[in-house]
Parts: structure tokens; C-alpha cells; sequence
């Protein structure tokens, strides 16, 4: 089995790692030279030099054609898919099976992953896998557990096979919708509980946030065409627990330096990675305004984040709002 990996972030680089211990035949694309090197040689340069072993295969963009490809896996982040698949990823295989491992929501668009690459030819609906894994920990090969999501069970057993290691487990589910979701939504409340931490609140209040965010998630997941039962399982709050809690988390330690007084535009402009919670929090925003979903902990966090609102204020309009049933 041919693999190629749209991104070469940590995330991707460690799905080209599983693939290559599952034994399929892995090539990562890379978007500069540069990056191509370092993976050569087995290292990565937002990694531990230790982390990755062997050198992978890699491919530059717009040098060379692309080898014939069984499954494309794109790791691209979200708010750059397009762009990818327009210029470096322009020349990748669009009649391949596809599978998004990429979160958020296009911020122009309101569209999923899954969405864009439709849109940018991709011929076959692509499927989605998601879960809690920080790339760190796969790559380490700690014990993961994610799930593969499309309507046909066939792609879904593909992938387990392509993908699933002794330590790297893979639950298949019908619900793209649901999973695909879950994912974008989980890094909006990790901004709050990050928030929240830097602003020295304790396990109480974090363990309220991701209590009632799963309610939020579930809310408007479910209206958009997802299952209620996906929000409870391992894309739903089995992401959010680990998004929310893990000191690996980008969107947490984006919130965190929110909470501790840093502003918004200083922390990102210092982040080396991209944290999908900040574009995807303004996507929602909108998107709850046309859909009139109520979703209070995502509204408060996009107007700390995007509206200027302080965090002092933020807090104090979600303990004054009415208690309500459960």
C-alpha cells in the first residue's frame, strides 16, 4: 500500500510514522527543501532530534512527479488547505482515497476539511480521523486510540489496516459528519480552559468548562448533521479531555498566555505552529449567529480573542448568565 502525506508538520510526520510501522510504503510531501532534508535524515526541526528514527521518504513540491498513490492523508492546517492544495499540493493525486486529519473550520467559508478538499477536485468523499493524539506521543509510541470516519465501512477497515500499530488503535464510525465536528470544535473550548488556567482558576472551574463545552459541541454538532452519541466517544470528549488538559496542547497554551495577560496578537506572532482554536472560534461566531444556536463558552471566548473583551469581563458574563436545567 502507497501512502502519501499532504503536510509535514509534527502531525503529519507522525502519521507517516504509523503508516511506516503498519508497513505501507510512506512518502511525506514537503512543502520546502529544507524541511525534506531534515526528515531524510530522520530528524524534525519542531521536534526532538531523537523522536522520529529512520529517515523518511519525501517528495518536494514541484520537484519531480508524484508517485502512483493509494491514500493520501492531508495534515495540512486548516486555514492554509486551500492555499496547499492550489500551489505546493497542486500536482497530488485528487482521484486517491483521501483522508483528513486536519481540524478547524475555513474561516472565509465556515467549510470543514472534508469540505475544501471537495471543492479542490478531490474525487471520492474523503474520510476523517481524529481522537485524542498528540503527535509527541504517537511518535513515541505511547498508547493512541482514534477513530477513522466515512460511510463506507470498506475505507474505514482500509485505513485500520494502513494505519493501526500495536500502540496505535483505530475505532471506525459512520459519522464523518459528527467526528469531523467534534474535532473542530473541541480546540475553541481548549482556548477557554487555557484562559481560565492562566487566569489561576482551579480543576473546579476547568472540569465545568469541559462539562458544559461538551454540552455546547454536542449542541451544535448534532443540528449540522452529527450523532449525539459521537460528542461522548473519542473524537468528541475524548479530544476534549486531552486538548483541555495536556500541556501539549497549542489551543490550551494559546489560552493559557491569554489568561496571563499576554495579548493576542504577541502570542501568536511568537507561535511556530498554527492553533486552530483562534480562526475556528470567529468560524463559529458566525456561524451560531445564522443558525441561532446558543453556545455561551464559545461566544465568550471569540470576543476575548477576536472582540477585545477582557478576561475579567468574560468571566463574569458566564457566572452571571441564569443556571439553567442540565
Amino acid at each position: 500500500m502507497r501512502v502519501l502525506i499532504a503536510g509535514s508538520g509534527t502531525w503529519g510526520t507522525a502519521l507517516a510514522h504509523v503508516a511506516r510501522q503498519a508497513g505501507a510504503d510512506v512518502t511525506i510531501h514537503c512543502r520546502s527543501r529544507e524541511r525534506a532534508e531534515q526528515l531524510a535524515r530522520g530528524q524534525h526541526g519542531l521536534l526532538p532530534d531523537s523522536s522520529l528514527g529512520a529517515g523518511f521518504e519525501v517528495s518536494v513540491a514541484g520537484e519531480g512527479a508524484i508517485e502512483p498513490t493509494d491514500v493520501v492523508i492531508s495534515a495540512v492546517p486548516t486555514q492554509m488547505l486551500r492555499s496547499y492544495l492550489a500551489g505546493p499540493g497542486a500536482d497530488l493525486p485528487r482521484d486517491a482515497f483521501w483522508v483528513s486529519a486536519s481540524k478547524g473550520l475555513e474561516r472565509e467559508t465556515l467549510l470543514l476539511p472534508t469540505g475544501i478538499l471537495s471543492q479542490c477536485g478531490v474525487s471520492e468523499d474523503p474520510a476523517v480521523i481524529s481522537g485524542p493524539s498528540h503527535a509527541a506521543e504517537v511518535l513515541e509510541d505511547l498508547p493512541t486510540a482514534v477513530v477513522i470516519a466515512h460511510p463506507d465501512e470498506q475505507r474505514t477497515r482500509l485505513i485500520q489496516e494502513v494505519l493501526g500499530t500495536a500502540t496505535f488503535r483505530i475505532y471506525r464510525s459512520f459519522d464523518r459528519v459528527g467526528v469531523e465536528w467534534a474535532g473542530a470544535l473541541k480546540n475553541v473550548v481548549a482556548l477557554g480552559c487555557g484562559i481560565a488556567i492562566g487566569r489561576g482558576f482551579g480543576d473546579n472551574t476547568v472540569a465545568a468548562l469541559v462539562t458544559r463545552g461538551t454540552a455546547e459541541i454536542s449542541r451544535l454538532g448534532s443540528v449540522l448533521g452529527g450523532d449525539r452519541e459521537t460528542f461522548s466517544g473519542l473524537a468528541g470528549i475524548g479530544d476534549l479531555v486531552v486538548t483541555c488538559f495536556s500541556g501539549h496542547s497549542r489551543n490550551r497554551g494559546v489560552g493559557f498566555r491569554l489568561g496571563s495577560g499576554e495579548k493576542v496578537g504577541s502570542v501568536l506572532e511568537s507561535m511556530e505552529q498554527v492553533a486552530e482554536g483562534v480562526p475556528t472560534c470567529q468560524a463559529v461566531h458566525e456561524l451560531c449567529a445564522r443558525r441561532k444556536i446558543d453556545m455561551p463558552i464559545a461566544e465568550t471566548v471569540y470576543r476575548i480573542v477576536h472582540d477585545g473583551l477582557s478576561v475579567e469581563e468574560g468571566v463574569e458574563i458566564l457566572l452571571t448568565r441564569r443556571p439553567e436545567e442540565e
